[in-house]
């Protein structure tokens, strides 16, 4: 499970890095274009709209994957590690059922706006909407995963007392 979370964290990664690539690249064509040739791509905005959304999105996501959701920790860290553990046990799950509340009104909120046409592209609104329950999803998936195998939030590493019971 583990070696699944890593995976999927690196292809997130690479996948959000060559987004903002995309986005970069593409301003710097739109900008270039409109001040040497007086033109642009038609719908290039549009594209760099949705590419940040789900940048955003999946950023968010991986961002829970790597415990760096806000959080506040002052109290907690006063505890003693044992209800240290419980306590991220139940940043966790909250997280992962706020997320959770996020897909399930997202998934209600396309089924009912997500059919209206995009201005320039012409796609369905649909396109950029389903970031938001892909990246709240993921969000869940890895707050399962990080409950599931014990993954320590302050290290990124196994908890000592899980890592004995998996060898």
């Amino acid at each position: 499970m583990r070696r699944f979370a890593e995976m999927l964290d690196r292809t997130l990664q690479a996948l959000l890095a060559g987004a903002l690539l995309l986005i970069a690249v593409t301003v710097v064509v739109q900008v270039a274009l409109s001040s040497v040739f007086n033109s642009s791509i038609t719908g290039a905005n549009e594209l760099i709209t949705k590419l940040f959304v789900y940048v955003t999105a999946i950023g968010a996501a991986v961002a829970t994957a790597h415990d760096d959701h806000i959080s506040i920790t002052v109290l907690s860290e006063r505890f003693s590690p044992s209800l240290q553990k419980v306590t991220r046990a139940a940043r966790l799950l909250l997280v992962a059922m706020l997320n959770g509340i996020v897909v399930a009104y997202s998934v209600h909120w396309i089924c009912v706006t997500g059919h209206y046409l995009m201005p320039i592209t012409q796609l369905p609104r649909m396109v950029a909407q389903l970031s938001i329950p892909l990246g709240a999803s993921l969000a869940v998936l890895f707050c399962m995963i990080r409950l599931w195998t014990g993954i320590d939030p302050e290290n990124h590493r196994p908890n000592p007392s899980t890592a004995e019971s998996q060898e």
